[in-house]
């Protein structure tokens, strides 16, 4: 890290849309609310209707790309393993379209087009069955995972298990960083790595799995927490109020006042605590590489503000 990558993150934060201005965009119609986006970075990814959500997007990508290219060694590799959650995204829609026979010309428009990562994903699209896709995969821990998956699921046209199985490998992978990350970036990478795992147990109940099938799923938690204290939060009636040990002072009270249990308010929690440990990384390490994971991760929760904004006024994502 350096001076460089400093000012750079300084310079981009400036240009982030403030809580002011997101609660202008979301009361104001749709004309106007992107008329207001085509003044910030974003507008001039903005083009049609269609293509609104796609541009916010590609306007996220090539904010953060640069910060992946001027890093090296393991902060590119931490790097990497932060925004792999948009190769997950793409791999799950070439394996939906594989299993469930969708024509190539319906998924090709929706899948990302990455700046860091020089891969033809409509190549991959278009290889002939998921033995051919895992063969073509450049990434071996992937290529591994969807092997294994299809040795387990055979020809049964079943997605959820690939799925699941790249989403546990994006998480395996954060937990991998938490070990040899520096203390600007733990508090950080703890906090995007917990919520996901929360929200996804919750919602692995709610499918009706048991516990035990939900271990069978995740990836392995226990360098974040032990299996029993997940068991307890999982299963028991209020058990959910015990993630308040991941989150900052004050988590506990608020958590206490919700009747019951509540993804959307949870995950605004992470979110919020999320933005005191960016500003920690930037008081007690401004030159460590946590100032520029927790960036990235500033800007994605805006990028999902925006779309969410969006959808409520009706434009398709």
């Amino acid at each position: 890290m350096s001076a460089y990558h400093l000012a750079k993150v300084r310079a981009k934060l400036s240009r982030m849309l403030s809580e002011e201005e997101l609660r202008a965009l979301g009361d104001e119609p749709l004309e106007a609310a992107l008329e207001r986006l085509r003044g910030t970075p974003y507008g001039r990814h903005l083009g049609g209707d269609a293509a609104i959500a796609e541009g916010l997007r590609r306007g996220f990508w090539e904010d953060v790309a640069p910060f992946f290219l001027s890093l090296r060694g393991r902060d590119r590799a931490l790097l990497e393993a932060v925004l792999a959650r948009w190769r997950v995204e793409n791999l799950k829609l070439i394996v939906r379209a594989k299993i469930r026979g969708i024509p190539s010309r319906e998924v090709e428009p929706l899948l990302h087009e990455l700046p860091w990562e020089k891969v033809d994903y409509k190549a991959l699209l278009a290889v002939p069955g998921l033995e051919a896709l895992a063969k073509a995969l450049p990434w071996p821990d992937y290529a591994r995972r969807i092997e294994a998956v299809h040795q387990q699921v055979g020809d049964r046209e079943e997605t959820f298990p690939y799925e699941a199985g790249l989403d546990s490998l994006y998480l395996e992978r954060l937990i991998h960083h938490l070990a040899g990350a520096g203390p600007d970036v733990v508090p950080i990478l703890r906090n995007r790595v917990a919520k996901e795992l929360f929200l996804w147990c919750f919602r692995l109940k709610g499918y009706g799995l048991t516990f035990p099938e939900m271990v069978g799923v995740l990836p392995d938690f226990r360098p974040l927490i032990p299996q029993e204290e997940l068991r307890r939060i999982v299963e028991d009636p209020g058990g959910w109020r015990g993630v308040a040990r991941f989150l900052g002072p004050g988590a506990e009270g608020e958590l206490s006042r919700l009747e019951e249990l509540d993804l959307g308010a949870l995950g605004d929690l992470f979110d919020r605590d999320l933005v005191s440990k960016v500003r920690r990384a930037f008081a007690t390490a401004p030159f460590g590489v946590g100032i520029v994971v927790g960036y990235v991760y500033l800007k994605e929760l805006e990028l999902r503000r925006l779309i969410r904004l969006l959808e409520g006024k009706g434009v398709r994502t």
